[in-house]
């Protein structure tokens, strides 16, 4: 905080962006800044001044800036500061401003009263104290770097030091030190005034001793640059006597930990500092002398203290270096005791640990300065005292001299001087070698690890001596003279090892003391010595028992095995392994399996062991496993088939092994853990080499770790508290590796392995668990507020962030992060595992930890530039996981939060990490947290709470709005912009509101002119490749274009319009079109357009594809889009269909592809193309497509299968013509269509297998799989409609080839009694009826229909303990069967069984009786449910099961043969049928009920209320007639047959049972078995004549058949019918209310009059005729009573009363000038030629038929021309035919049976179809085609409810006359056969009396006339 004046220096600020580290601040940012602050960098913390400094007084401050509220706050804190007014008013507004987090209402809890504004003046105490401390470190980081060139500042720096120039830097500085050692606590804390006074004393004097100690650190450096005068080392050394070289420090306790720390490192400083001002250059020797003068007596006096040591021996070198101290004896004493006296104060240990303290223990220049210090004492120590090696014996030197060596620089220079300095150490090493083989090894480790390895290596595998102790019995040696020696014998110092020492080499023998040593003149590696040691101590192990860590030679091997280590870790290759390495190598697996079990283990040696291992993985991976597995030394799992990884993860079958024990009996008491340290080396290692051996290797050491060491490690005790955070960082770096590597497999788009899943879930679910939570929490959990304090403890602030607290902090922080990122893959409920709920903590309830408000601390973090940008990263992951208000845990003011964050982004000298991790914050809280988006957007602005009140945080910080203002203007004016991070990420947000439903937020914006125009301006740019701001672009218009109105936004309709323009779309179309073919890891798999792990383009093309399928349902409406860019459109995408196709790596853009042409497909009314050449080049292309897709069908995406089906049925239908037009590419069309069905059927029986198998419902098979079944039947369908009449003759073979018919009859046997399938077993038996329709179906009568079928149409088990037709009146459950789910399956199957009899009646009729004795008790109860209910469906299976067996009783006497009881049991269910539908047109109100279905009453009489339910009475009524008219055709066939009753002389009585009772009246309706009676056929006689009557039905002469032309007049008469049945083609709809109906009692005569007149005229046709049969079967019966007879001929003349006068005023031609009921019109005749053989056996018929009147001889024909309307039709061919016309019929039958071989003259009569509907003449002889306007299609007699009427053929329902019989003739003519029949023509009696034969043309209204005309004899004759 700068005292200039009232401006504020944010010192923490100033750290970031001129320190390098933080920020890419701009050099002439740098340079202003601290150019602005010079003054106060020189001033240093005398800037900051006391409170005596100033005048100004607090209170009168206060007042003028109207804050006197704070005042006794300001007061209290004043006093605690010591600073004047000013200076303390700006540092607690800033602090309040920047660094306070709290609520408003928290802040006036804190000042309300003393004892609560403890906390808050400690928190502001601590942010003084940072700043005091930052001011130190700038300086410190300035005097760093100025001659550093690689900094990036380092000009500016030495710019502003020579501004302010060292002289008075370093006077500065003096003066700061000598204040700060004579500095004294404030007055009112140190006379107890404060609350806990005590504790904030030892605050205070801790804070000074740091600041002392970083003025020590700015004086080294300081010296380094500008050595020090006489008069500053003299004050320097008042001041560190003053207080005892930092001894003397008042409130601080050195038992301690932190004090003492704190009072070394001012001893460290201050010796170092001194000996720095010691270490003269060799031309200062005047200022060397005045030194001397000046300080030697009170130095000599200096040896009762440690730090005394390197003081005395420093001073002994400098005298001894600029006096002649060595030349007199006298002179020379004084230094002897001096280094006796330094020596005696352990003066190198003291050094060592000096250089081991962690101020010094990194590559800072501080720490240079003072290794380099060092090394020039020990340089000067060598040169004057070493020249007989005596130096060497002095404890602890060569340990410092390895830790000095142990660095590069240093190293390099001992390394080049060969005979200077302390290369005499080495040399003496060397001498000794293998004596001194200890220190050896650690000087040469220490080289190794300073890059010197090649230079060590070299010497040691060379060595020039081999040195031993003297044994006269061992070394036989001869003299020389008194110091050499020869050996006279041959010796081997090392059993078992190929070294050997000659005879005759020289040798010296010296004494030591202790002992002679023998030095022999010999080379000697020092791996065979090595070598040797490992062999002894194997060989000792066997007799040596004890404690081994106190061994020797385990001291020994230890030296060299880590020697050992450093060397491999620095060998890229076996080669580099020299000979003499490769045994002490291996032999480490013998050490490790000699040790691992005895007690007291050398556990430093066989952590050694596994280090060298584990350096020589990289090398010798697969060997050195092998190896170390056999040992059993590591975790390991005793069982690897557990299924479950929680089972893993809780430790079950998992042994510690060695690892475990080690820690448990050795390392814990020791409080060393080498061992375990070494095991996680090992585990890291192999962890990277990825080599997938999880259950071996790291899964157990995982376990390990997260069970037995990380949740317990805070509780051990550790010698060195590094050690304890190397742990922490190897276990977390450890679990941070498996959760990256599966993260980043992620990021790549590649298949994650189950084992790497199955290590990702052990991990997770092991951390989630309370302890391992917890302490992972502690980490995150420590906050901004104890890094500072940790971070005022480091001495170098530039490389902390790489290392220590705070790194253990970030890897805390990433490991949370994937938790909760991967949380929903391990957890299998919603439920908060442990460690959320230690998270998700509102500050209201009991939480220590505060994990939001703490991570939310890190923003304001100056010490690592990561830790704000992990802190937005893990809110961003908990604002996505968190269930929970993130408003509410961070107990913070709206303006806090976005000061907090927000501020940032307007910042340029703020690092774009940051600010992405920001704007992701952002918009993952647009996503999931309302509360923190209403404060980021600045919602309801005007009610928030501000801590300082409205004047000072009215404007505290801009909302994200002011951001995304900016970037629209930016984007508007280069549309480039948003390819760069934080433009694209503004892009995210936009996006996120509008995917989120959010756009209100910014509503503002939008309502800005060209806000559209801005905001889409990238897309019509040069279009970037990896982009993903065109995607968003598309998603927000399709969202915008799908929420907008019809009117729309214009400027929105003008982007859109402006992008479908050609330049524009044909560029897009290229753009989204260009797809890599990458291999995916999931290549079938369906894509989310807003997932991040999906590819850019992938993400372009699917939301491409949604932006067109919302324009083109929003056309015309919103805009048309243009046909040719569509048509271009439709062509890319089938191009690009068939092109990726092919590529089944990655089938995900084909999903999107097939669904977008679908959609394009769609939007055309017929066809894309124009030509054509264009037709066929599409359907080669559709054959090319299905043609692949076929061979990978089964790879395909379930939404790519239902897109392709679906196109494939539109392409097939708009390319009909094309197919037919070509064989070849219809079969290939064919072949690839059947391949895809196959595969579908297959698919379907498959599931269905596993359903039945596992007797569950597979829903989620069901599901995947249904749309793309049903739209596989209907593409059957559609093929089966395209080609079974026009197609090439061959079109069936890939069906037959592929045995598609026994594939759907073995695909329903399978689904039909499965529930889950109920629907596609529909669908299945349509395409089955669709086939059995066609010309395919005779193949259906190879595939045992019955076998596949019959069985499996019998109601599931579920339902058959009901009854069949029972209406339940409870609801059902919706996953089981009912039988009203039942019926769609049964009227289906029933109705596949009908049409199959239909088709190939003789052949098929034995599987259709099979199915009637299989059905018969359902088949009942199908025609029973009328009486339960009408609704449609079960409408539906009444008409089919009715229609059946009007079909069956053709092969009536087969039937009774085969099956008599269901012959009898279904024909009484006939009667009581057609009673029942007989009696509902009497009441109404029953039907209604019935209709309404299985309701309540309620529900009943509400649904009856409907509008719109008249139609439905209606349609039912309709139904209910053409079940009459098929339930009567039905009885016909065991009704007497007009002809033998009118016409045969010997007509027995006794063949025929009656079928109606003699009973007049109303039906009763509450009789259980209700039976037919007179008075209720004829009633429905009156209600149809009514019907026909209020329609005005009339009658046109419609021709019935053909006269042959054998003369002109016959060929006029047959052109005549055929323009007269031309002209009465009428349509009729049956169903259509002409009145507006508002309830269920409308007046009968509405409904009759809506009736459909065609249907209730054919149905009074055939009751009619059974009405008029069975009254002459009762008048002929002679055991009736004559009265009986009399009634029924009373009640017929009654009843038909209104019949006879339809008749007489609608058939009779002119019936008021022709009153007599006989007479009949003329339509034209056609003489038959004489001598006929037929005519001769017709002429006694013609005679017998004569009585029935006068000229009225012939009769109505059967069925009407196929031209008429769909109504028409559909009653015209259930037309029955008149008694003569079928009499002559079979007599012209009976004749050709008796002379087959007739001439062709009697074939010449034509009719348009058979017209009996039970069966035509006996004789099966093909007849020459008739003349019809429709083609002969197949289908059932009555077409369903709702079905479009089709035209019917001659095997269609026919008019019964009721004369054959069935066992008489029962074979049906096919399409192509009509009936030749000679007829009589009688002329009235003014005519000759005998005539020929004649054909006589036949009119509809001929049938009505003659049945009046019959009953009306029927009720005058006996």
């Amino acid at each position: 905080m700068s005292a200039n004046g009232n401006a504020i220096t944010d010192w923490k600020r100033l750290w970031q962006l001129v320190s390098g580290i933080h920020h890419e601040t701009p050099e002439s940012t740098v340079r202003e800044e601290l150019l602005n602050v010079s003054k106060e960098l020189q001033d240093g913390v005398l800037q900051f001044r006391k409170r005596s400094a100033s005048n100004v007084k607090l209170e009168d401050l206060l007042k003028e800036k109207k804050q006197q509220k704070l005042l006794p706050f300001t007061q209290n804190l004043q006093e605690l500061l010591d600073l004047e007014s000013q200076q303390c008013w700006e540092i607690l507004c800033y602090y309040l401003t920047n660094e306070y987090r709290g609520s408003a209402s928290s802040l006036t809890a804190h000042i309300s009263s003393e004892s609560n504004m403890s906390k808050l003046l400690d928190d502001i105490w601590g942010y003084y104290t940072l700043e005091r401390m930052i001011v130190l470190k700038i300086v410190k980081n300035l005097l760093l770097f100025y001659k550093v060139p690689n900094h990036p500042y380092h000009a500016q720096y030495k710019e502003i030091l020579n501004k302010i120039t060292l002289p008075k830097l370093r006077d500065s500085y003096l003066n700061q030190l000598e204040q700060l050692i004579n500095e004294y606590p404030p007055n009112q804390l140190a006379n107890g005034e404060f609350f806990d006074y005590h504790t904030r004393l030892i605050v205070w004097s801790e804070g000074n001793a740091r600041e002392i100690n970083e003025v020590l650190h700015v004086l080294l450096l300081i010296c380094e640059h500008l050595p020090f005068e006489l008069k500053h080392i003299e004050k320097l050394f008042n001041c560190f006597r003053q207080h005892t070289f930092g001894r003397q420090q008042s409130y601080l306790d050195i038992g301690k930990p932190l004090h003492n720390e704190l009072m070394t490192r001012l001893a460290y400083s201050e010796t170092i500092l001194l000996l720095k001002c010691f270490d003269l250059e060799d031309t200062a020797s005047t200022l060397a002398l005045n030194i001397i003068d000046s300080l030697d007596k009170e130095i000599i006096r200096m040896y009762h203290n440690p730090e005394n040591g390197p003081l005395l021996l420093s001073w002994m070198l400098l005298k001894i270096r600029f006096t002649k101290a060595t030349e007199e004896e006298e002179t020379f004493l004084p230094c002897q005791l001096m280094g006796k006296r330094a020596i005696g104060l352990r003066c190198f240990e003291y050094l060592q640990n000096l250089l081991t303290n962690t101020m010094y223990k990194d590559d800072s220049l501080v720490s240079r300065i003072a290794r380099k210090t060092v090394y020039n004492m020990l340089t000067y120590m060598c040169d004057f005292f070493d020249g007989d090696g005596s130096c060497a014996r002095h404890p602890y030197i060569y340990e410092l001299l390895c830790e000095l060596l142990s660095w590069p620089s240093l190293a390099k220079e001992f390394c080049s001087e060969e005979e200077k300095g302390v290369r005499s150490l080495f040399n003496t090493l060397l001498e000794t070698f293998p004596i001194d083989f200890v220190h050896l090894s650690m000087l040469a480790n220490s080289l190794t690890k300073a890059g010197m390895s090649s230079f060590i290596k070299a010497q040691l595998e060379s060595l020039p001596i081999f040195t031993d102790l003297y044994d006269e019995s061992k070394y036989p040696l001869r003299a020389i003279n008194e110091e050499d020696y020869i050996l006279t014998a041959n010796v081997m110092p090392f059993p078992h090892l190929d070294f050997n020492i000659s005879a005759n080499t020289t040798a010296v023998v010296l004494p030591r003391p202790e002992g002679y040593f023998v030095h022999f003149r010999i080379s000697l590696n020092y791996f065979v010595v090595l070598h040797h040691e490992i062999n002894c101590l194997l060989a000792e192990t066997v007799q040596t028992q004890g404690d081994w860590q106190q061994n020797e030679r385990v001291r020994r091997i230890n030296a060299g095995l880590e020697y050992l280590q450093s060397v491999l870790q620095r060998t890229k290759s076996l080669s580099a392994i020299s000979a003499e390495m490769v045994h002490p190598t291996e032999m480490c697996i013998d050490l490790l399996n000699k040790f691992k079990a005895v007690p007291q283990p050398p556990v430093q040696m066989l952590a050694n062991c596994l280090n060298v291992c584990t350096m020589l993985l990289p090398l010798v991976d697969a060997e050195i496993f092998a190896r170390v597995i056999t040992l059993d030394i590591l975790p390991m799992i005793t069982n690897e088939t557990l299924e479950n990884y929680k089972d893993y993860a809780l430790g079950i079958c998992f042994d510690s092994r060695v690892v475990g024990t080690y820690l448990v009996d050795v390392e814990k008491k020791l409080e060393r853990y080498d061992f375990l340290l070494a095991y996680l080396g090992f585990l890291r290692s192999y962890t990277k080499l990825q080599r997938n051996k999880f259950l071996k290797i790291e899964i157990p050491g995982l376990i390990f770790l997260l069970r037995e060491v990380f949740p317990h490690m805070h509780a051990w005790g550790f010698q060195s508290q590094s050690e304890r955070h190397k742990i922490y960082i190897e276990i977390m770096g450890f679990v941070c590796d498996i959760l990256d590597t599966v993260t980043s497999l992620g990021s790549k788009n590649e298949k994650i392995n189950s084992d790497k899943q199955f290590l990702r879930d052990v991990c997770t679910h092991s951390l989630s668990n309370m302890e391992n939570g917890m302490m992972l929490l502690r980490f995150v959990a420590l906050g901004n507020a104890y890094l500072q304090h940790t971070m005022e403890m480091e001495s170098n602030w530039m490389i902390q962030q790489s290392h220590g607290i705070v790194l253990l902090v970030r890897l805390a922080m990433r490991i949370l992060m994937q938790l909760l990122r991967l949380k929903t893959s391990t957890l299998e409920s919603n439920e908060l595992s442990p460690l959320e709920a230690l998270i998700y903590t509102q500050p209201k309830q009991r939480d220590t930890l505060r994990i939001i408000p703490v991570v939310t601390s890190y923003m304001s973090n100056i010490f690592d530039r990561w830790l704000p940008i992990l802190s937005c990263r893990l809110l961003r992951r908990i604002a996505l996981e968190f269930n929970m208000s993130l408003l509410a845990c961070l107990d913070m003011e709206p303006d806090q939060i976005r000061l907090t964050f927000l501020q940032r982004l307007p910042d340029e000298l703020e690092s774009d990490s940051l600010k992405v991790a920001i704007l992701e914050l952002v918009e993952a809280c647009i996503e999931k947290q309302p509360g923190v988006t209403e404060a980021f957007f600045k919602v309801n602005s005007t009610q928030e709470k501000r801590f300082l009140g409205k004047e000072v945080g009215v404007q505290i910080a801009d909302s994200i709005l002011t951001f995304l203002e900016d970037y629209l203007e930016a984007v508007g004016k280069d549309p480039k912009t948003v390819e760069h991070s934080l433009p694209s990420k503004i892009m995210n947000i936009f996006h996120s509101l509008w995917k989120n439903g959010m756009q209100s937020l910014v509503e503002d914006l939008t309502k800005r002119p060209k806000f559209w125009l801005q905001l889409c301006n990238p897309l019509f740019s040069t279009l970037d490749s990896n982009a993903r701001v065109y995607t968003q672009l598309l998603n927000i218009l399709s969202i915008e274009i799908f929420s907008t109105t019809t009117n729309g936004n214009g400027e929105l309709k003008q982007v859109v319009s402006r992008f479908f323009e050609t330049p524009n779309f044909y560029k897009w179309i290229n753009y989204v079109f260009d797809m890599p073919k990458t291999p995916a890891a999931d290549p079938y798999c369906a894509i989310d357009v807003f997932s991040e792990d999906v590819p850019e383009w992938l993400c372009r093309l699917a939301a491409f594809k949604s932006f067109l399928i919302i324009l083109l349902k929003k056309q015309p409406q919103f805009i048309e889009i243009p046909p040719k860019q569509l048509k271009k459109l439709a062509e890319e995408t089938l191009a690009h269909l068939v092109d990726r196709a092919e590529f089944i790596e990655d089938l995900r853009p084909f999903i999107v592809l097939s669904e977008l042409y679908l959609f394009v497909l769609l939007s055309f009314k017929l066809s894309y193309t124009d030509t054509p050449e264009e037709d066929v080049e599409m359907l080669k292309q559709i054959i090319k497509l299905l043609s692949r897709l076929s061979s990978c069908y089964e790879d395909l995406h379930i939404r790519a299968k239902e897109a392709c089906l679906a196109f494939t049925i539109k392409c097939a239908d708009v390319l009909a013509v094309e197919l037919l037009n070509d064989s070849n590419s219809a079969l290939n069309f064919l072949y690839s269509v059947v391949s895809i069905i196959c595969t579908e059927l297959q698919t379907l029986e498959n599931s269905a297998r596993v359903e039945n198998q596992a007797k569950l419902e597979l829903e989620n098979l069901q599901q995947s799989s249904s749309n793309s079944l049903v739209l596989s039947f209907n593409l059957l369908k559609t093929v089966a409609s395209i080609f079974h009449d026009s197609g090439p003759g061959n079109w069936d073979l890939p069906f037959i080839v592929n045995k598609v018919f026994q594939r759907l009859l073995s695909c329903a046997r399978s689904i039909l009694q499965l529930y889950s399938k109920q629907k596609l077993a529909v669908e299945l038996l349509d395409v089955l009826i669709v086939f059995a329709k066609g010309n395919c179906s005779a193949e259906f009568l190879h595939c045992d229909v019955g076998d596949y079928l019959w069985l499996k149409l019998l109601p599931p088990k579920d339902i058959l303990q009901t009854n069949f037709a029972v209406i339940g009146q409870t609801k059902t459950d919706d996953n089981s069967w009912t039988v009203q789910k039942w019926w769609p399956i049964y009227t289906r199957g029933i109705t596949l069984v009908t049409i199959m009899f239909e088709k190939h009646k003789h052949y098929f009729v034995k599987q259709a009786l099979q199915f009637v004795g299989i059905h018969e008790q359902y088949l009942v109860d199908s025609l029973l449910l009328a009486k339960q209910t009408l609704e449609p469906l079960a409408m539906e299976l009444i008409k089919s099961a009715v229609t059946l067996v009007s079909n069956l009783v053709e092969f009536e006497t087969l039937w009774r043969l085969e099956h008599s009881q269901s012959l009898f049991n279904l024909m009484r269910a006939v009667q009581v049928l057609m009673g029942h539908c007989i009696s509902m047109f009497h009441q109404p109100k029953n039907l209604k009920c019935l209709i309404a279905g299985r309701s309540l009453q309620l529900d009943i009489l509400s649904d009856i209320e409907r509008p719109g339910f008249t139609d439905e009475v209606i349609s039912a009524f309709n139904n209910l007639t053409e079940i009459i008219t098929l339930s009567v055709q039905s009885l016909l066939r065991f009704s007497p047959k007009l002809l033998d009753l009118i016409c045969s002389p010997e007509f027995l009585v006794t063949k025929y049972e009656p079928i109606f009772e003699i009973h007049f009246g109303a039906p009763k309706l509450n009789e259980t078995a209700m039976t037919l009676s007179f008075g209720t056929v004829l009633s429905i006689v009156g209600v149809f004549t009514k019907v026909l009557n209020l329609q005005g039905h009339g009658f046109h002469e419609v021709p019935l058949n053909v006269i042959p032309s054998t003369s002109s007049e016959g060929t006029s008469a047959t052109q005549a019918g055929a323009a007269a049945l031309a002209r009465t083609q009428r349509q009729f709809s049956k169903s259509v209310s002409i009145t507006s109906v508002s309830s269920a009692n409308c007046p009968p005569n509405e409904l009759l009059c809506n009736l459909d007149g065609e249907l209730c005229l054919l149905a009074l046709e055939h009751i009619l005729m059974l009405a008029a049969s069975q009254s002459m079967l009762a008048l002929k019966n002679p055991y009736l009573p004559a009265r009986e007879k009399q009634i029924v001929r009373r009640e017929i003349s009654t009843e038909l009363l209104t019949f006879h006068e339809f008749v007489r005023k609608k058939v009779l031609i002119e019936h008021r000038e022709h009153r007599e009921m006989w007479y009949r019109r003329k339509h034209g005749l056609v003489y038959m030629q004489l001598g006929d053989g037929a005519g001769v056996g017709s002429t006694a018929t013609s005679s017998s038929a004569s009585a029935s009147g006068s000229g009225s001889t012939t009769t109505a024909g059967g069925a009407s021309s196929t031209a008429q309307s769909s109504a028409r039709r559909h009653s015209i061919d259930l037309r029955v035919n008149v008694v003569r016309r079928l009499y002559l019929q079979q007599e012209h039958n009976r004749q050709q049976q008796r002379t087959p071989a007739s001439t062709s003259g009697g074939n010449d009569f034509e009719m348009s179809h058979v017209i009996s509907p039970i069966g035509a003449g006996g004789g099966r002889t093909q007849q020459p085609a008739a003349v019809s306007s429709t083609p002969q299609l197949s289908r059932p007699p009555l077409r369903r409810q709702g079905e479009p009427t089709q035209t019917l053929g001659s095997s269609e329902l026919k008019r019964n006359c009721g004369v054959e019989s069935v066992s008489g003739s029962n074979n049906e003519p096919d399409a192509e056969e009509v009936e030749e029949v000679d007829e009589i023509q009688y002329f009235p009696p003014d005519e000759p009396s005998y005539t020929p034969l004649s054909y006589v043309q036949l009119v509809e209204e001929d049938y009505l006339h003659f049945m009046s005309n019959l009953f009306s004899v029927i009720c005058q004759s006996d």
